[in-house]
Order: structure tokens, then sequence, then C-alpha cells
């Protein structure tokens, strides 16, 4: 399977192919630097990085990015983007498939702050979202004692046609206050992925190929 999206502005792609060489390069890049504020820090956050995409990659995911925006009010805001593609059963309707979803992740006792089923041109997609309680990676220039952080999570399901496949797109953020702001850009993403047609025909789709 395969996926064309477009992804929102601000955000630069990180490896989940040959992550350890990727860790590895960047190391010796801040080692060349030389001692420094941002070169000290780096060993650890680049860790901490490489843990976060080893897990990414085992989900199946097709795209991770660091994203910098500006809010309403012009705070700038921080955030992570996952995409991820997976098969999801037998062929049915795309709705049956959503439903499905649903229930599976609130019969695993996740609950959502909002939940919302949207159409695009006559394509379902689940919107939900919800605020967590997440561990703070223990890096060396960390300023809060604090060993959790709140962070919001935006998630968006887009089924295939034929139900029987799922993109979901997960944005996270730990500035909380402005986590609805982008409600909007991930819907406008959403609405965007189109399942590719099989490697063995031409695809003329000019967006982002995943």
């Amino acid at each position: 399977m395969s996926i064309t999206m477009d992804i929102p502005d601000g955000y630069v792609a990180l490896p989940l192919e040959d992550i350890d060489g990727s860790i590895s390069r960047t190391e010796s890049m801040f080692a060349e630097i030389g001692p420094g504020t941002v070169s000290s820090a780096a060993p650890a956050v680049l860790q901490a990085l490489k843990v976060l995409l080893t897990r990414v990659a085992q989900l199946n995911a097709v795209y991770c990015g660091l994203g910098r925006h500006s809010a309403a009010d012009g705070q700038s805001i921080s955030s992570n983007l996952v995409v991820s593609l997976n098969e999801y059963g037998e062929r049915r309707n795309p709705r049956l498939t959503l439903a499905d979803v649903l229930a599976a992740r609130s019969s695993g006792g996740e609950t959502f702050k909002n939940v919302e089923f949207i159409e695009v041109s006559g394509h379902p997609i689940l919107m939900f979202d919800r605020t967590r309680t997440l561990p703070v990676p223990d890096l060396a220039d960390r300023t809060s004692a604090d060993p959790d952080e709140k962070v919001y999570q935006l998630e968006a399901i887009i089924p295939s046609s034929d139900g029987a496949a799922i993109v979901a797109i997960e944005f996270s953020t730990s500035f909380v206050e402005y986590g609805e702001e982008f409600v909007p850009m991930i819907a406008a993403m959403a609405a965007s992925v189109v399942f590719a047609a099989p490697v063995t025909q031409p695809s003329t789709s000019s967006s982002l190929d995943l």
C-alpha cells in the first residue's frame, strides 16, 4: 500500500529508515562543532530521538516530522506529526471501518475530549482529541523538575474507499492551550490523503508519495 498527501507548512521530516546511521552522523557533526550549550545537550536529545523514531517506525509510520508554527496570538508553537498506514480487516463500507476504530479505541479505555465524523467530497474522516499526561524525557538541559507534562493530541483516521486500510494522522504538542487551533490544519491534511493505485499502475499524483 502507498498514499499521497499534503504535509502542512512548518514541518521537517525525520528519518524512519537507517535511523542509527542518521543519528550517528548527526552526533559526529555536533562533536566536530566543539564544546557548547547545544553540543553538550545533543547526545541526550539525539538518543531520546532515536528511541522515539525506532518506536514510531515499528508502528508502520510512513512519515514523522517536527514542526514550528505561530498561533493566532503570535506565540511560537512546536509540534510532532506522525502518519501511519495499516491494513484494517476485510473490505466493507469505510464508515463501518471508522465506527470499528472508534469502538476499539473506546473499549481500550481511552477517553476523548471531542469526537467528530466529517465528510470531505464524500470521503468520511474520524477526528478526535484529548489531553494526556506523559513522562518528560530525562535530558541534561531540563528546566522543570516535574517528571510529567500535559500533551494535547489530535488524531484523524482516514479509511480507504474499500474500508480495508486506514491512515492515522497524529498531531501532538505540549502547548495544550493552543492545540485546538490546529484542528483545521489537520482536517485539511486528512482531506488531502489519497490511497495510491497499485505500483504496477501509473500514478499521476503530484503530492508527497509515502
